[in-house]
């Protein structure tokens, strides 16, 4: 039986050579297309370990007082792990290795006792990750996944946000506006006076609707929101719209986080969508990013009237 690191290495390498393995004579190779549009920078996945300890802190720092159970569990054993994790990790370049490790074994934790509840982003953190861990020895192959995790993550979400069809009429964002107090005090400011007040007054209710919108502003905001995503995505993919791509997807976070106020999810995403930025290590702004996040978390215990998540 071969061992866990054994496994790991053949498995490493087997998808390294199929990413460089050449096509056939007239056979379309979709990977090499999308190498050749590819950039890679050793910094990068430097930096964005470094962010991935630090992120992880504070993501869990924020289930402290949120989850009974769990956040017993955080304070005790996972919070420590991973301040553990960030500190060494960060002191000593040699052991960042199996500080990464560590934290993907805690997520990995995380997920299992709080399965399925839990936010959509923990799980693209363990992704994150476990790619990073997977291709230690070949780093260019771990932000390619992580890149094309990125595009696959924004069309889906906007694909389903389609398929759903809430967004069309902007029921859906009118919903959260009548139940989450986050959306209410930023959506206030775009719809008028008379359709805030009837969808406030439903406050999600059984029985209450409709939650259609006829305000001009809101339905083009809410299907913006869609439409972006579905798009935006696959411009990431290409040299001469990536830049273009990278500066409006975090256009789009920044005003979905106006009302969320999900500040982990949205640096997170941010900072893999630096990754995405052409011949510049962008994301040599992880520390700027990271503590965001660690504010974020300080603030949730400190000042909760902020509702920040």
């Amino acid at each position: 039986m071969c061992s866990a690191s054994g496994a790991f290495g053949f498995s490493r390498r087997m998808l390294s050579s199929v990413m460089t393995q050449s096509p056939s004579p007239g056979v379309f190779s979709f990977v090499d297309w999308a190498r050749a549009h590819d950039e890679h920078d050793p910094q990068r996945y430097d930096a964005l370990s470094s962010f991935m300890l630090l992120a992880m802190v504070s993501h869990c720092g924020m289930l402290i007082g949120r989850d009974v159970e769990l956040g017993r569990m955080a304070a005790t054993v996972l919070l420590p792990a991973y301040v553990l994790s960030a500190v060494v990790g960060l002191s000593a370049r040699s052991m960042r290795p199996y500080c990464l490790a560590l934290s993907l074994a805690m997520t990995t934790w995380w997920l299992v006792l709080a399965w399925p509840h839990f936010a959509n982003h923990l799980f693209l953190e363990w992704s994150v990750l476990l790619f990073l861990v997977l291709s230690q020895r070949d780093p260019e192959l771990g932000m390619k996944a992580a890149r094309w995790m990125i595009v696959i993550v924004l069309f889906h979400s906007g694909l389903q946000k389609m398929v759903m069809g809430q967004y069309f009429n902007g029921a859906f964002l009118a919903f959260n506006t009548a139940t989450i107090q986050n959306f209410s005090d930023f959506m206030g400011l775009v719809l008028s006076g008379d359709e805030f007040a009837r969808i406030r007054e439903m406050a999600g209710k059984p029985g209450t609707g409709p939650y259609a919108v006829s305000d001009p502003l809101f339905v083009v905001m809410s299907n913006l929101v869609w439409i972006g995503e579905m798009s935006l995505g696959p411009l990431l993919l290409f040299k001469k719209t990536r830049k273009f791509a990278v500066a409006a997807a975090i256009a789009l976070i920044v005003s979905i986080e106006l009302g969320a106020r999900e500040l982990i999810f949205g640096c997170l995403f941010g900072a893999l969508l630096a990754g995405f930025y052409p011949r510049k290590n962008a994301l040599a702004i992880w520390p700027v990013l990271a503590g965001i996040q660690l504010l974020a978390m300080f603030a949730f215990h400190l000042f909760p009237q902020l509702r920040l998540n």
